[in-house]
């Protein structure tokens, strides 16, 4: 037998990849066993697409199939930057004075143990080829399945804080940071008010949202809130800062009035950029450490939400809207930073209530 014919390949392929009817993948296992070169064909797939058996799954777009065949289309039609290099390498391979085709091993007449270089060549460059079009479309695509993962959470915390609001004469929380006490000591379990998620913990608490969702999918250091109802009763605050990869808008005494007004503004939004390294304890036990200034310069006022690698941030709006913004600026307002304030110490509140301040 000769080289695998093109259907030969295809149920290969069905045969690994576990699709098509089940005829046609009885008839690649069959091959695979029967044919050596099917066999060295299978090897080699397992042993290249083995690594992506470690690649953590994600959803996949409901568009995948037509993004992939479309950006194919786009390949062939523009014949990318590199075909004619990679073509002129092939003919001098074929044209090489010196190039004697591998003879076939008696062993087994007719099939051929090794072939040509200039066919290994086709075949790399045909996988370089492809996974140069499409792993690009895949870290797109895994962004995109993370926004909107993102953005549910978001909804979610949205509608129970419109539950809450509604057994609590419209107010999204009732722990108040006082104005000039810390608002970032996220874990922080004693009687002070000193961190703003302690009214978002509030939701968990009261069940009106279960922890998991103020974990974005685009934080690889959040770790959701494993704690049962009787733990959690015992708790003022998330216990840990991973457990909580959203900011929130600062919610003191100053403005807690003012956002029981009917406006849609932003309410909540991946994780402020700015203060994402500010210390937490690594347990309720262990004490915190103080807050280290942060002196604003202009690549902290460009960053973006390190939740999805800078690009840009979910915000979740009062009227349980969700949107994913590649901008800080929101109406001439920065969302992350206090008007007017350049350096920041843990304890800033907004005096302007449009002044919107979302933090840990």
């Amino acid at each position: 037998m000769g080289y695998l014919k093109s259907e030969d390949q295809q149920l290969i392929l069905d045969f690994y990849f576990r699709c098509g009817d089940e005829e046609d993948i009885s008839r690649g296992r069959d091959l695979i066993a029967s044919n050596p070169e099917a066999a060295r064909l299978y090897a080699n797939l397992e042993d290249t697409l083995t690594e992506l058996d470690t690649l953590k799954y994600e959803p996949c777009p409901e568009n995948l199939a037509e993004l992939t065949v479309a950006r194919l289309k786009l390949a062939a039609s523009a014949r990318l930057v590199g075909t004619s290099k990679l073509e002129t390498l092939l003919k001098q391979e074929q044209d090489n004075l010196d190039y004697h085709p591998a003879p076939v091993p008696a062993l087994s007449a007719g099939v051929r143990f090794w072939r040509p270089a200039f066919e290994v060549l086709a075949t790399a460059a045909a996988v370089v080829l492809v996974a140069g079009i499409l792993f690009p479309s895949f870290g797109a695509m895994r962004d995109r399945s993370r926004q909107v993962v993102c953005a549910d959470h978001l909804r979610q915390i949205g509608q129970a804080m419109a539950a809450f609001g509604s057994d609590h004469n419209g107010r999204i929380g009732e722990t108040l940071v006082k104005s000039g006490s810390p608002w970032w000591k996220i874990g922080y379990q004693g009687p002070e008010i000193h961190s703003n998620t302690r009214y978002v913990w509030q939701l968990v608490k009261d069940g009106y949202a279960k922890g998991s969702v103020f974990v974005c999918g685009g934080d690889s250091e959040g770790i959701p809130v494993q704690y049962n109802a009787a733990q959690m009763a015992e708790l003022e605050d998330f216990p840990l800062r991973r457990n909580i990869s959203y900011s929130f808008i600062l919610l003191c005494d100053d403005n807690a009035n003012s956002l029981t007004r009917q406006s849609r503004r932003i309410i909540a939004g991946d994780l402020n950029p700015l203060f994402r390294q500010v210390p937490f304890q690594p347990s309720v036990y262990h004490q915190l450490n103080e807050f280290e200034r942060i002196q604003l310069d202009e690549q902290l006022r460009q960053m973006m939400s390190a939740n999805h690698r800078h690009k840009g941030q979910s915000v979740l709006y009062s009227d349980g809207s969700v949107e994913f913004i590649t901008t800080r600026i929101v109406n001439g307002d920065d969302i992350f930073t206090v008007l007017g304030v350049d350096v920041y110490r843990g304890m800033e509140t907004p005096c302007n209530p449009d002044d919107i301040f979302l933090v840990p």
